[in-house]
């Protein structure tokens, strides 16, 4: 609300937005005093903390990490620290599917030339896992996960170790890198078949090769990304195994109708195929859906 004051009935609800907009980069404190009451001698303290940054290297789309959050925002400690925004939650996951999510490494450098590596354990891998990132460009980094077991992620590290580095060749000369780009050569084929009258190739995809460069002392840094995924497989329910219709005479149908239910925590694909002989399977068409839960 634009007033500083209000007349709040019973059962009635509002909200309030608070926005920090910092000017540079350092450690903000506020606080908010609300005052209750018809003599205003109920009085209520918020606390405001804000941290503003002018990180050379940004990391956009990630989350807020609920356990810093809980952990930093008691009211009890005498100094309380902004929330880093440092998560990716995956959510739930299927068992044996393989879960993306995506953020996007931004450089605020007008001419330096940083180079990243990501460093995490299995299941997780992050891709580009090494690159060069240019003065002002981004690039899109990939997070894939699968887990064969039902478990439980919670908060795992990975770090990023980014150094500045000079190229020994012009910059304009050199191409952008990281590790997904790829050099594809035809070599001679070991298969030898002696009808063919052109020599057979094989394809090789290798790694494009990178850039020579030389490293930095200046401006080393590493930053710290963490994931959470809960691996869950489905859970089907059905109200009977055997359906026993009654004698039916030619042409006329019976209908018998279950039930199934998912109980797990994932949404659970099924498809269903009537099997009585080899010629039935060919004229039933399978049928395929997901089963909330």
């Amino acid at each position: 609300p634009k007033k500083p004051f209000l007349l709040l009935h019973r059962g009635e609800s509002i909200e309030f937005d608070v926005i920090f907009k910092p000017t540079m980069a350092q450690r903000l404190e506020g606080r908010i005093r609300m005052l209750m009451g018809n003599t205003y001698s109920d009085k209520i303290e918020i606390e405001l903390v804000g941290e503003g940054h002018s990180d050379r290297v940004s990391f956009d789309g990630l989350e807020e990490d609920e356990v810093e959050r809980t952990a930093e925002s008691s009211l009890q400690k005498d100094i309380i620290d902004a929330v880093g925004v440092n998560h990716i939650q995956f959510g739930l996951c299927p068992v044996g599917k393989c879960c993306h999510r995506t953020f996007t490494m931004t450089s605020h450098y007008t001419s330096k030339v940083m180079r990243f590596e990501w460093e995490t354990d299995a299941p997780f891998e992050i891709t580009p896992k090494v690159g060069h990132l240019r003065p002002r460009c981004a690039k899109v980094i990939t997070v894939s996960f699968k887990s064969e077991v039902p478990t439980i992620f919670s908060r795992h590290l990975a770090k990023c170790k980014m150094d500045m580095i000079k190229y020994e060749l012009p910059k304009r000369k050199v191409p952008d890198w990281d590790d997904r780009m790829q050099l594809v050569t035809w070599v001679d084929s070991t298969r030898k078949d002696p009808e063919n009258t052109w020599p057979e190739k094989d394809e090789v995809v290798e790694i494009a090769p990178e850039p020579a460069h030389e490293m930095l002392e200046e401006n080393k840094q590493e930053n710290q990304v963490y994931f959470s995924a809960l691996v869950a497989g489905g859970q089907l329910e059905m109200s009977t195994r055997k359906i026993r219709f009654k004698d039916t005479i030619p042409y006329q149908t019976r209908t018998a109708s279950f039930r199934i239910d998912n109980t797990g925590m994932i949404p659970l694909e099924y498809h269903w195929q009537i099997a009585v002989d080899k010629e039935a399977v060919h004229r039933v068409k399978p049928y395929s859906r997901l089963v909330m839960r």
